[in-house]
């Protein structure tokens, strides 16, 4: 009877302690809002500020040709340093920040060789790698381009999984487990 009554509270020490210390949850944000060139050349790459639900500068590090027929076509890799903007302050105090890294594929149709003809354009952004809250993060960010009379605007949308976030925001959706199937 002695034996089975330290058992029983070995076990509740140990129920306990679980619910004390909790465990990691992970948050997914959605994210949208707009890119804005700040010095970028040719190709597109260069610097960004990064506006809405993101804050903080986007950098297009580099992009590769894959292809100019029957629509324009690179890939390359992307660098976000800077916070998720939950609350629509414009602050990053008190949230998630860090930097995040992006593979990038790049879709775009001009009317002609000028690249001033765009007719559309659209990115796939998936996540490397994060650093700061961002470690081990997840998530995928789409960037469209529209042509205006003002020149090229770009809007993105998008969500990000945060390992061991806990969500706060009614704009923030809770992860699914679901898992990921090929394509888009």
């Amino acid at each position: 009877m002695v034996r089975l009554t330290r058992v029983a509270a070995l076990l509740a020490g140990a129920v306990a302690t679980v619910a004390l210390t909790g465990t990691a949850e992970a948050a997914t944000y959605r994210v949208a809002g707009k890119l804005v060139a700040v010095n970028v050349d040719a190709t597109g790459a260069g610097q960004y500020k990064i506006r809405g639900g993101l804050k903080g500068k986007f950098t297009i590090n580099e992009l590769t040709e894959v292809s100019t027929s029957p629509y324009y076509e690179a890939e390359g890799t992307d660098l976000f340093k800077g916070c998720i903007d939950r609350r629509r302050d414009r602050s990053c105090k008190g949230d998630p920040s860090g930097t995040l890294s992006f593979k990038a594929r790049y879709w775009t149709l001009f009317g002609s060789a000028d690249p001033n003809s765009l007719i559309w354009g659209s990115c796939f952004h998936p996540v490397v790698q994060g650093t700061g809250d961002f470690a081990g993060a997840q998530g995928v960010l789409m960037f469209v381009d529209s042509p205006t009379k003002q020149g090229v605007k770009t809007n993105y949308i998008g969500t990000l999984t945060l390992a061991g976030a806990r969500a706060s925001s009614s704009r923030v959706v809770k992860a699914s487990g679901a898992v990921p199937r090929p394509g888009c």
